[in-house]
């Protein structure tokens, strides 16, 4: 009588996959009936006689694009909606502190929220149509290429920030075959424009985790320079600025894998980034995306090509970014 989405949240949490959720948050199809749907049951769990009782209000999200009269939406806005709305719920908890109930949406929503969590290490429960309890989806073969992300870093940082790049400008990184099947292109007057795709947002997002996860191994097979920090030559130029990137300057050249501190870079006040550029010879443009004028630094790392450089600058930026 309750429908899909409160019989399988109620199977989930009387079989103790989850004891007692916390939060609930609803993700809606862009349609009047995917919008009534989330407020009929954002109102069903806020409700005070329900035995669920919840430590925060229900959330409610529309995830544009994720309509089924429009399959160019679905796949280009939809589908990486979905991607970003979980992967976002994992980079502000842990993978460990959420699970997907994937019944209830599309079909073909569905079967990529399995994807998901096998990806990002989420559990995923689906409760069939003629299913008295929910079962948890068994996970499937995932195999993803970190080495292909560091090496492609750049590339798929700039895609994150942009979301759409014209072809012309990154073609020189697109000749991969791997590369085309993370991508969508679309032509946009007389350019073509890439994006990732579904599958590269979730690539991205997955390869982010792994990262994260092995950042200690990666970083020990990279050389370190042991100088003494306070030896580390400092060459700025002396523009506007130039006092604050002293002091971050001699920060963060006490990283082990910062070897001196190159020049200053120009201003780039509308960088969305620190990391503007990593290059194979080692230097890093690292921008100090806090100040109004976009200040930044050109630096020398002991990286020897391109991965370790991306890996260094990944490091760098988690460690000294505000």
């Amino acid at each position: 009588m309750c429908g899909a989405e409160i019989n399988s949240i109620t199977s989930i949490c009387k079989k103790e996959f989850i004891a007692r959720p916390p939060k609930l948050i609803f993700l809606l199809s862009d349609t009047e009936d995917g919008k009534t749907t989330g407020e009929i049951l954002k109102l069903y769990y806020e409700n005070s006689g329900n035995s669920l009782k919840l430590d925060q209000k229900v959330e409610v999200r529309v995830l544009e694009g994720l309509r089924d009269d429009d399959v160019k939406k679905f796949k280009q806005q939809g589908l990486k909606n979905l991607v970003r709305e979980i992967s976002t719920e994992v980079r502000n908890f842990s993978p460990e502190a959420i699970a997907i109930n994937a019944t209830g949406g599309y079909k073909a929503q569905i079967s990529f929220a399995g994807m998901i969590g096998q990806a990002l290490e989420i559990p995923v429960y689906y409760l069939f149509e003629k299913f008295s309890e929910v079962i948890e989806l068994p996970p499937q073969p995932v195999s993803l290429d970190l080495a292909f992300w560091l090496n492609n870093y750049q590339l798929f940082s700039e895609l994150e920030s942009a979301q759409t790049i014209e072809k012309s400008k990154v073609e020189a990184s697109l000749k991969s075959k791997y590369m085309e099947s993370l991508i969508d292109e679309e032509p946009i007057g007389n350019e073509t424009a890439v994006s990732l795709s579904a599958m590269g947002v979730l690539f991205n997002e997955r390869s982010r985790l792994q990262f994260a996860k092995q950042e200690t191994t990666i970083l020990s097979l990279i050389p370190q320079d042991d100088t003494d920090p306070n030896k580390k030559p400092i060459n700025l130029r002396d523009d506007h600025g130039k006092d604050v990137l002293q002091a971050f300057a001699e920060k963060i050249r006490r990283s082990t894998y910062v070897k001196k501190i190159i020049n200053s870079l120009p201003f780039n006040p509308k960088c969305p980034n620190p990391i503007l550029r990593a290059h194979p010879n080692g230097i890093v443009e690292f921008v100090l995306t806090w100040t109004d004028k976009g200040l930044g630094l050109c630096i020398q790392t002991t990286g020897r090509n391109q991965a370790e450089t991306n890996s260094i600058a990944l490091h760098l930026e988690k460690e000294f970014s505000q």
